[in-house]
């Protein structure tokens, strides 16, 4: 999911690439570094081969809502597959089915746990209210 970004952005960085400051930029921090060690010769490698390193990412970022529901699902089915999230309905439906056919479902604290422990009701059964 990309970030909504101005238009005062979008133009500084089209300039960016445009008038190739990323490469003055690389050459300074390559020369201040050679400065600084003049005998390593990787530095003096990558000054004969400045090239423009930013690529757009091809793996999709974990936002907030897939992380929410990644959470939800994972406590249900004790599995959480990313393929459930896909735009492509066969692909959904097919990770869904198998995160929800899964045989030995762990089981989670609020399963295993009384969950009604801290309830008046429960206190007064157990005889654990003082």
């Amino acid at each position: 999911m990309a970030i909504k970004r101005g238009k005062s952005a979008e133009n500084q960085s089209a300039t960016y690439k445009t008038q190739k400051r990323w490469e003055s930029n690389r050459r300074k921090k390559l020369e201040r570094q050679l400065k600084l060690q003049p005998n390593n010769e990787q530095v003096k490698k990558a000054m004969s081969n400045i090239y423009y390193r930013r690529k757009t990412p091809k793996v999709r970022e974990w936002s907030a809502s897939t992380i929410r529901m990644a959470k939800i699902v994972k406590l249900f089915t004790g599995r959480f597959d990313r393929d459930i999230l896909s735009s492509n309905k066969d692909t959904a439906s097919l990770a869904i089915q198998k995160s929800a056919s899964r045989p030995e479902q762990q089981k989670t604290k609020t399963q295993t746990a009384d969950k009604n422990f801290f309830s008046i009701a429960a206190r007064l059964s157990t005889g654990s209210l003082a």
